[in-house]
């Protein structure tokens, strides 16, 4: 079955940055969030993929919203005394189909957890690789071919450019 729900461990992927020449751990919390999230939401991934991105967020005042939509990646971030990884074990344990899930985290419980429930699980530097190299294979891609190419002329387009380019009907060369 394929992948349709991505779940990453946000502060895992956030310390594999360094590894994979991102080094967002430099950055306030906040701009490596939003570092993140923009890696995450401009890599390419396919269209029916459901992003999640988890960031621990217990104790903090500053994230009133547990959960909310960036970009086209949804961010949760844990609520008070619960774990970034217990909320992304709860999640595999509560989809409807554990095998479309994929896990991004190097974190060895969060491993061997969602793989009892069938979950695909991956290496954040793993993930961040492929992405970019999907990412760079994308961008060299041609443009599509524009819709206007299959759906033939316009009612009058031939006669109209018959008459520009000075084609007279009465002259047919057959």
């Amino acid at each position: 079955m394929a992948v349709m729900h991505v779940i990453i461990d946000g502060y895992n992927f956030l310390h594999a940055s360094a590894e994979a020449d991102y080094d967002w751990i430099r950055l306030s919390l906040e701009d490596a969030r939003t570092a993140i999230v923009y890696f995450l939401a401009t890599r390419g991934r396919p269209r029916r993929e459901h992003l999640t991105v988890v960031f621990d967020g217990a104790g903090s005042l500053e994230y009133n919203i547990r959960s909310e939509n960036q970009q086209g990646v949804e961010v949760v971030f844990s609520e008070a005394g619960v774990t970034a990884d217990e909320v992304i074990c709860t999640m595999v344990a509560n989809a409807p189909n554990a095998r479309s899930v994929l896990v991004v985290s190097a974190d060895r419980e969060i491993r061997d957890f969602v793989k009892k429930y069938g979950a695909k699980v991956i290496a954040p530097l793993t993930f961040m690789t492929t992405a970019e190299e999907h990412h760079e294979r994308r961008s060299r891609r041609p443009p599509p071919e524009p819709p206007e190419k299959f759906k033939g002329t316009a009612k009058g387009e031939i006669e109209h450019w018959r008459k520009v380019f000075g084609f007279d009907d009465e002259e047919d060369p057959a």
